[in-house]
């Protein structure tokens, strides 16, 4: 399992996520905090990019989830995540920062669920073992914003399931807005409009989709050039 080192370069992300994220992916040794509606999944898609892409050689990173109950594994490997580079600690207990401070040394991302609002001693000791080994801690739940010294914060916003009509239809894809805003995101922030996820799982860029051009029978419209055919002629 590989240990991160500060400096190194940018922890990646799956490419969907690459525009909203400065530098087109996570800074090692940052803090970063999930919150919105649907942020679960958010959480799945950022294993899933360090999981596919990560690691020497492109080969595959790790990643420890520490503390989310209902991480869905199938889920997290429709998007790309590999199931057997993922340490998962479902109910870490009281020790819960222990668990993360050995996972750092260890994995490129951490996925933690704080059990209860943070203290100050375990903020600062998890954040300065996250930046000594350029691991990328990752908050979600409920305590996700009591942690101090977040710089970079991912937040959903406009969030549409597809495929359901008036009380009958299946799920077929969910539409959501990523936002990131922080330290690391300076300004308005950034923002990328996804599938997350799409019809088959992974997570996709939601492009515009532009009409075809039709042909319309009729008057050409008032003030508009109109170019006919001429009329053929045979000769005699």
């Amino acid at each position: 399992m590989r240990s991160g080192t500060p400096g190194a370069e940018a922890v990646p992300v799956l490419p969907a996520l690459r525009t909203v994220l400065p530098g087109g992916g996570l800074r090692p040794g940052s803090v970063v905090g999930l919150d919105g509606p649907g942020a679960a999944s958010l959480g799945l898609a950022l294993v899933a990019g360090v999981s596919r892409h990560g690691g020497e050689e492109g080969t595959g990173g790790w990643c420890g989830v520490v503390g989310v109950r209902d991480f869905g594994v199938v889920a997290a490997t429709g998007m790309g995540a590999a199931p057997e580079r993922l340490l998962l600690v479902d109910e870490p207990g009281d020790r819960w920062p222990d668990v993360v401070a050995a996972l750092t040394e260890a994995v490129e991302l951490v996925l933690l669920c704080p059990p209860e609002r943070p203290g100050s001693a375990a903020v600062r000791r998890l954040s300065a073992l996250a930046r000594r080994h350029g691991c990328v801690l990752t908050l979600t739940g409920a305590f996700a914003r009591e942690w101090p010294g977040v710089r970079l914060r991912l937040h959903l916003e406009d969030v549409a399931w597809e495929g359901l009509a008036d009380g009958h239809g299946r799920l077929t894809g969910r539409r959501v807005r990523v936002v990131a805003r922080g330290h690391d995101a300076p300004g308005s922030g950034r923002v990328a409009d996804l599938w997350l996820p799409a019809s088959d799982g992974a997570v996709r860029v939601d492009a515009p989709v532009r009409p075809p051009l039709e042909l319309v029978p009729g008057a050409v419209a008032a003030g508009a050039p109109v170019h006919t055919v001429p009329e053929r002629r045979e000769i005699a």
